[in-house]
């Protein structure tokens, strides 16, 4: 079976092929054939793909006019024109799943309809999510097409940690906490026991840190706590995102002349975060050593925000067994790693500094009470094995 998982971020749209059959559910996580992404950085869009065993490559995509829609469809005929075999199953991530899917679920009109519904709650993914969706099924019409979702992962926590402090009529609308990133956080718990051992099932809190951004809490590999609630707004600063706020600020701003609710939201979700606060980008790549004073600033609120939740949800677990840092700033910046865990020294967080250069993997030194890791987080791979665990006649 050839396997096709989709990947429409915030910002990029990531691919992996999977091959000759995919592991059962509770295997380690299979390895793609090939593997790429599409991002449009400076505004021109480009296409990174890697077979496995070989180098990456960047080529152009001229096809792409900044769409999700447009870039699956632009996608599906450069993997046509490569001679790659027609996947008989295409997985896609969405966002949100709401309280009715915590778990892969082949994608239907009627399922279609209900995410749709969602759009709201996650404005940056699930409209584009389901445009992906759309497009992988006009040109693929024969495959199956199944949904994954970053909300599934946190379904079972206990009721307090999903519930906020409003009336039950609300709770029962849907109005409580679902948190995002689980694809990613269920990819990291499977690695776990392999670094850690039986520590692995202790308290540990996974910081997944890139243009979004937001921290779990583990124990047995489940999700106990974590810093999004109802959307994907909530908790850490991000790259245009503001993360945590009074809620009476939203109030406020809402009575501002010429700030309705869409207004608002629009200065919640595209133009705050680390490109408020620095007046010029949301990629730490840009600010981290800056030397104006906002750009500083930027990097400042958002490691002050991190440290701060770590310690929130380390208190939700009763303890810290283990850090482990992921996601695109989490894995491959060392200079935010080593700021986060110099402020968590009380912890007993110590770093060695050569292999928190060269990372990822184990970044902690041999005398730090807490290991800290660095690993690279691989939401199609636990995509692909949700996905091999539907009966192949579910419909």
């Amino acid at each position: 079976m050839t396997l096709l998982c989709l990947n429409a971020g915030s910002s990029s749209l990531k691919f992996a092929l999977f091959d000759g059959g995919v592991p059962a559910a509770g295997a380690a996580l299979p390895e793609a054939t090939l593997r790429g992404e599409i991002d449009a950085p400076g505004g021109c869009a480009r296409l990174s793909v890697q077979a496995a065993g070989q180098a990456r490559r960047v080529l152009a995509a001229g096809g792409v006019r900044g769409q999700i829609g447009s870039e699956v469809a632009w996608l599906l005929d450069w993997l046509r024109a490569q001679g790659l075999p027609s996947p008989r199953t295409v997985v896609h991530r969405i966002v949100h799943g709401g309280e009715a899917f915590t778990a892969a679920t082949v994608v239907t009109p009627a399922v279609l309809a209900q995410l749709a519904a969602l759009a709201a709650l996650a404005p940056l993914h699930q409209g584009p999510g389901l445009d992906g969706v759309r497009a992988a099924q006009a040109a693929l019409p024969q495959a199956r097409h199944v949904a994954c979702f970053d909300t599934a992962f946190h379904a079972a926590q206990a009721a307090a940690a999903r519930r906020y402090a409003i009336p039950a009529e609300w709770d029962a609308r849907g109005f409580r906490k679902y948190g995002f990133h689980g694809l990613s956080y269920a990819a990291i718990a499977r690695q776990l026991p392999a670094w850690l051992g039986p520590r692995a099932d202790g308290a540990v809190v996974v910081a997944h840190l890139g243009s979004g951004a937001s921290l779990c809490g583990l124990r047995g590999g489940r999700s106990v706590s974590t810093t999004m609630g109802l959307t994907p707004l909530d908790g850490l600063v991000m790259a245009t995102r503001s993360g945590a706020l009074d809620p009476g600020l939203v109030l406020l701003l809402c009575r501002q002349p010429g700030m309705d609710a869409a207004a608002v939201e629009d200065l919640l979700y595209h133009r705050s975060g680390l490109l408020g606060v620095s007046g010029r980008s949301g990629d730490l790549r840009d600010l981290a050593g800056a030397e104006d004073a906002p750009a500083r600033l930027a990097v400042e609120l958002f490691v002050a925000s991190v440290v701060r939740h770590v310690g929130a949800i380390a208190a939700d677990l009763g303890g810290l067994d283990a850090l482990v840092f992921t996601g695109g700033i989490g894995t491959y910046q060392p200079a935010i790693r080593a700021e986060v865990v110099r402020r968590l020294g009380w912890l007993g967080l110590r770093l060695d500094a050569a292999a928190n250069a060269a990372g990822p993997g184990r970044i902690s030194a041999s005398d730090s009470g807490v290991p800290v890791l660095a690993l690279a987080t691989d939401e199609e791979a636990m995509m692909a094995l949700e996905a091999a665990a539907l009966p192949e006649q579910t419909a």
